[in-house]
């Protein structure tokens, strides 16, 4: 899908320039780093919302992968103007490749499981199948 070099954001591909700032699209984002002070970051994914970002940092972080979040949106309550910013997470450049592996096999694995017809959840081990047999005590909780 193609990108506005200057809001970032992602269209369909039957979209040719950004509605809102009246540019071609592009097929991909450059790069974007960030240096730190012991070692550079680099953009790995922007995700929809803060609590997306955060699934996606703590999955990184339980892969053994340092990742930050940078909420640059404006929030101006009660009036919404629509998509003011951008939410980032970033790793260290070293890890870029591991982490998008596993970004890409976590979609994967996602995606499996939305094709099933089959109750399942995901946890923290992986899929899960939903036993809607099993009783649950609800006297001693």
């Amino acid at each position: 899908m193609p990108f506005c070099p200057v809001c970032k954001r992602e269209f369909p591909d039957r979209v040719e320039e950004c509605p809102d700032d009246k540019r071609p699209l592009v097929d991909e984002l450059p790069v974007q780093m960030v240096p730190g002070d012991t070692t550079n970051w680099i953009k790995i994914a922007s995700p929809g919302n803060e609590e997306e970002a955060n699934l996606l940092q703590g999955f990184l972080q339980a892969e053994g992968i340092p990742a930050q979040v940078e909420n640059v949106q404006f929030h101006m309550e009660p009036t919404n103007f629509g998509l003011l910013g951008d939410i980032r997470v970033y790793v260290p450049v070293e890890e870029e490749a591991k982490a998008r592996e596993l970004l890409a096999q976590r979609e994967e694995m996602y995606d499996k499981i939305a094709d099933d017809d089959d109750d399942v959840v995901v946890t923290d081990e992986g899929p899960a199948r939903v036993d809607e047999t099993v009783k649950v005590d609800t006297d001693n909780e």
